[in-house]
């Protein structure tokens, strides 16, 4: 694992400009993703993948900004939609951003990602509690996140620890 000390969240992105036909993204979403894509850049998998696959599930908020192909430091993300019963969930998925969801569809969740090698980056998860292993916390343009050390210590995939000092530190676009 890289030992490189993490003083912030930067990382380097490209995205496809969004749709004339399609909603703009706000800077909510700018923010949402810088800070998704530096903890993403921040984390290793058992095997290094060339490319990372990352879903979105569930009833997102913050999501417009991670669209088609982004870039993690120097890893290629690519980016589906994905329901949340689908069963190939941790098979398919690197990364699983988890938008709004019930504590059944929570629940389905963690069952097709146990066992995996997976990030998990929720919204709508204040108390960091319901199986995401960070919780954003949107405040205008300000994006901070908390940290579940337990779900970290059983997710399979390694996080640099200087990234656990920036919890609850806001990051603004």
């Amino acid at each position: 694992m890289d030992e490189t000390p993490v003083d912030a969240v930067q990382v380097a992105t490209t995205a496809t400009p969004a749709s004339p036909t399609g909603p703009a993204i706000s800077s909510h979403d700018t923010a949402v993703r810088q800070v998704v894509l530096g903890i993403i850049s921040f984390t290793r998998w058992p095997t290094t993948p060339v490319r990372l696959h990352l879903c979105v599930t569930g009833r997102p908020d913050y999501a417009r900004g991670l669209t088609d192909t982004l870039q993690a430091g120097s890893t290629l993300l690519d980016v589906q939609r994905v329901r949340f019963d689908d069963p190939s969930l941790g098979m398919a998925c690197d990364v699983v951003y988890l938008g709004a969801l019930s504590n059944d569809e929570r629940a389905r969740v963690r069952a097709a990602l146990a066992g995996h090698p997976v990030l998990t980056i929720a919204e709508h998860d204040p108390s960091c509690t319901a199986g995401g292993m960070f919780c954003l916390d949107v405040d205008g343009d300000r994006v901070s996140f908390d940290i579940n050390p337990d779900a970290v210590a059983r997710s399979g995939v390694r996080v640099h620890p200087n990234v656990l000092n920036l919890a609850r530190r806001p990051v603004t676009p």
